[in-house]
């Protein structure tokens, strides 16, 4: 038998082997650039949040599609605690959480390297209200009905800035009241209802909830200046890595808001499953006005932190430019 066939033969299986395998590596290589670029996966953002109104759009944008119309998988993630949740964030399991002004200026005034990204309540009074209620039993009718009665509280929080604020707009000053700190909101409810302080100030829905139960409202921040707001931060590493994502993000978000403020009703038993509001006023409770994303102002920033700082909780001085984040809307 001749061995030139058999060459040929080895020859031709040679190249076919040399073919193949450069169009594995073209593949290979196309897979990796695709990989690199985000191809067709979804980028993914992790939130994290108290089970508060605040998250309604973040939840409307989930349930329709507004997310996944912009390429974006968008987790929620809930805690029991403000503690817990701030740990998430400092510990780098979340790209961004919702909580107040206050919080996020204490963190970044720590050392936390963060930008508030939007305000997710409070761009008017109207939205996000605080009140001081007064005790079912109690004869207070005023404000200034307030001196020398107890108040509670949670300590050195954007509850006692509402408080000094709403206090002071009546000529009442903060050190003619008895500040009493109950960090646990339910526990301050309760102490209330059952007459065992003057007063507590509270955010919505427990303020609803206290009136049903024959307490009063004494003062609350819905007209006037604005001073309750809370926000959306993000990690400056997210801001770094995922700012194309974050983008999108705002702009379902921005559909979400859109889609509740036009039809509030469609979306009260998402607000009622997701939000803790007590069963026994369910049904009567509104669903809250949202803005589209937007920046706190400047002048609303720096009374907060002018307070902080007067109060000696700033560790490192906050400037509003450095603190805040501009370009994602």
């Amino acid at each position: 038998m001749s061995r030139k066939p058999f060459f040929k033969v080895i020859n031709v299986i040679l190249v076919l082997f040399i073919a193949l395998s450069l169009v594995a590596c073209g593949g290979q290589k196309n897979n990796q650039d695709n990989t690199a670029t985000g191809g067709d996966q979804k980028e993914k953002l992790v939130i994290g949040s108290m089970n508060i109104e605040e998250n309604m759009p973040v939840l409307v944008a989930q349930e329709e599609g507004y997310f996944a119309e912009q390429n974006l998988e968008v987790e929620l993630l809930t805690f029991q605690s403000p503690v817990e949740l701030q740990s998430a964030f400092q510990s780098g399991q979340l790209d961004g959480m919702i909580t107040d002004i206050m919080i996020a200026a204490l963190l970044k005034s720590s050392g936390e390297d963060l930008r508030v990204a939007s305000i997710a309540l409070g761009a008017t009074p109207e939205e996000g209200r605080f009140a001081i209620i007064a005790s079912p039993n109690s004869q207070i009718q005023s404000v200034k009905d307030l001196k020398g009665k107890s108040i509670g509280i949670s300590n050195n929080s954007i509850i006692e800035y509402v408080t000094d604020k709403l206090l002071l707009a009546e000529g009442v000053n903060p050190s003619e009241v008895n500040k009493t700190t109950v960090a646990k909101l339910p526990l301050r409810v309760e102490m209330l209802l059952n007459n065992q302080i003057d007063a507590i100030v509270v955010p919505d829905p427990q303020i609803t909830y206290v009136v049903s139960q024959g307490a009063k409202i004494v003062a609350d921040d819905s007209q006037g200046e604005n001073l309750s707001q809370s926000v959306t931060i993000v990690r400056s590493k997210t801001l770094n890595e995922k700012e194309a994502a974050l983008k999108r993000y705002f702009q379902a978000y921005t559909k979400g808001v859109q889609a509740i403020n036009a039809n509030p009703d469609k979306y009260k038993p998402l607000l009622v499953k997701n939000v803790n509001i007590p069963e026994s006023i369910a049904d009567s409770y509104k669903v809250e006005h949202y803005s589209e994303p937007q920046l706190p102002e400047a002048e609303d920033v720096n009374k907060v932190l002018d307070w902080l700082e007067e109060k000696g909780l700033l560790k490192n001085p906050v400037d509003y430019e450095g603190f805040v984040y501009k370009g994602l809307y």
